[in-house]
């Protein structure tokens, strides 16, 4: 989890640059830090300032919020993408609020990448919270009848351990002993573990949902702009995360990911974001064949 939220906050730093250039409005709106930006009614008015209402869900949290505005503006530009992919889209350039990216097909893209930059934070948020408020009433409930942390911990564990692979003799008469005095019934932590293991599983569910539609969409951002290299970037942060989970399972996906955008990130000359990418492949695998395709290995 620790990695799939390092690679999360990392994919920020690439994010800012690669979108809307915003330019003096980006000023204001840093200036009026505390005041509510007015988000515009439909994408297709004010490209720029609407990606940066995403952006600005993104970055506060409000992740199905921002995955509502970028649902509604995949559909408004879609009619437009079946038309003319290569046409630019329709006020790309607002005022001092511009679109870096103003092909209707780039910036399909670029939509879908946010959104599954969205969805995977929403999956790092998916807790196991209705578990945990079981057991904390299970334990105050006991405390409340006298019966301090340790103890009930003795209680729990036993029966964790009947279940698993049973008890001795000695185990046997604490748990009964335990039970007796705390006044709880087998029955009752049955029906405990099991309405904890329904809500575990549900947030599991959740989770593997979220996850799924992050790289979904991020895979087709990928397919619909192959030189999007901040898609490539978020897809290898996503497969990193991955790989973190599954005990490298997923590195190879990653590394893969990683390398396109670097590759990509040289050709357009952003030497900040090739950069960042190195550092990442070095932190994912020191001898990954990539980093020697780059001219990165040990032995350059």
């Amino acid at each position: 989890m620790k990695r799939l939220l390092t690679a999360a906050v990392l994919s920020m730093a690439l994010l800012n640059s690669s979108l809307a250039q915003t330019d003096k409005l980006q000023k204001k709106i840093e200036e009026r830090q505390k005041k509510e930006l007015k988000c515009p009614s439909s994408f297709l008015k004010n490209p720029p300032v609407y990606f940066y209402c995403i952006y600005s869900d993104y970055h506060n949290h409000r992740y199905e919020e921002g995955i509502e505005k970028t649902n509604k503006a995949l559909e408004e530009i879609e009619p437009l993408y079946r038309e003319n992919p290569n046409a630019t889209v329709p006020n790309a350039t607002k005022k001092e609020a511009r679109l870096k990216r103003k092909k209707i097909y780039q910036v399909k893209s670029d939509l879908l990448m946010l959104k599954g930059m969205l969805e995977f934070k929403k999956s790092l948020t998916v807790n196991d919270g209705e578990a945990k408020k079981l057991y904390e009433s299970f334990y105050k409930k006991l405390q409340k009848r006298g019966f301090d942390f340790v103890q009930i911990n003795e209680l729990m564990n036993l029966y964790m351990k009947s279940k698993l692979v049973g008890l001795n003799e000695k185990e046997k008469k604490q748990f009964s002993d335990l039970k007796r005095k705390m006044k709880v019934k087998e029955s009752e932590l049955d029906n405990l573990f099991m309405k904890a293991k329904e809500a575990s599983d549900k947030a599991d569910k959740e989770r593997l949902k979220y996850l799924s539609a992050a790289l979904r969409d991020i895979n087709e951002a990928v397919k619909v702009d192959p030189e999007n290299a901040l898609a490539h970037y978020q897809l290898g942060n996503i497969f990193s995360g991955i790989a973190a989970e599954s005990e490298g399972e997923s590195s190879e996906a990653a590394e893969s990911a990683y390398y396109r955008a670097a590759v990509l990130f040289k050709k357009q000359g952003d030497t900040e974001a090739y950069k960042e990418i190195i550092k990442r492949l070095k932190q994912l695998n020191p001898n990954s064949k990539y980093l020697k395709k780059l001219g990165q290995g040990k032995d350059a």
